[in-house]
């Protein structure tokens, strides 16, 4: 299992990626995150929710207590005012048996901020092979610059893009309601992490979290959105994470 947690200056974030050795990886990572709420593990469970069909059965995961935890009495009983409390946005992926879980803290929920996770396989074909997703997965833009890199290089890159639209489409809580190449996860003309109409947005390479990377056959990539029409304060020289340095 590995796990990290986000820089102080932003939103707080954490991620865990557990192995395909364990057993129920989706309940191991919860219990974790119970666990470092100071509550006890079982208190969770998962839900989903689409925000365009209202079905449960896919859609934006949501944290609630489970009912093993409404029903627990004595010192662990939920307190007065649990269930109406804000719980942390949680999102998920699997990729070759691993899962990565990444979840934000109550008060950034509460705040409006939402978290998505992507996980992938470096040996993908479609990442291999341009013709896979030109015109699907990315932009003419984007393989334009792509194509400018050393070969070797490019399969990298176009799994990490791959990996921030994902977590993109999760953070909105819609996955991808369109052409995934119109969904823009750089600055415009470079290929520097940012997503360029939500000021504020975070988008986290595996390589950078803070816990350790991801498995070496995997990239994954974190989005941390916040709330629409948040202005963040303006850092001069910032600029967003370089994907064409993966």
């Amino acid at each position: 299992m590995g796990t990290g947690d986000g820089p102080a200056s932003g939103p707080g974030w954490h991620v865990v990626v557990t192995g395909p050795r364990t057993g129920d990886q989706r309940r191991e990572a919860l219990d974790f995150l119970a666990v470092s709420l100071g509550r006890r593990p079982g208190t969770f469970e998962v839900s989903h929710r689409c925000t365009e069909c209202g079905s449960e059965n896919h859609g934006r995961p949501e944290l609630r207590h489970s009912r093993l935890a409404r029903r627990r009495r004595g010192p662990d009983a939920l307190a007065a005012g649990d269930l109406a409390a804000p719980l942390p946005a949680v999102s998920f992926s699997r990729a070759g048996g691993w899962l990565a879980t990444a979840w934000l803290g109550e008060s950034d929920t509460a705040a409006g901020w939402r978290i998505g996770v992507d996980l992938e396989q470096t040996g993908s074909a479609a990442f291999a092979e341009p013709a896979e997703l030109t015109g699907v997965g990315f932009s003419a833009e984007e393989e334009r610059l792509v194509g400018a890199l050393d070969d070797h290089v490019r399969p990298g890159i176009r799994g990490l893009l791959w990996c921030a639209k994902e977590a993109l489409a999760k953070a909105h809580g819609t996955g991808f309601v369109g052409d995934p190449a119109d969904v823009a996860v750089t600055v415009p003309g470079t290929l520097d992490l940012a997503v360029p109409d939500r000021p504020g947005a975070v988008i986290v390479p595996d390589r950078d979290w803070p816990g350790g990377h991801a498995p070496d056959h995997l990239l994954g990539a974190v989005v941390l959105l916040p709330p629409a029409g948040h202005r963040p304060p303006a850092e001069p020289g910032s600029e967003g994470s370089p994907a064409a340095s993966a």
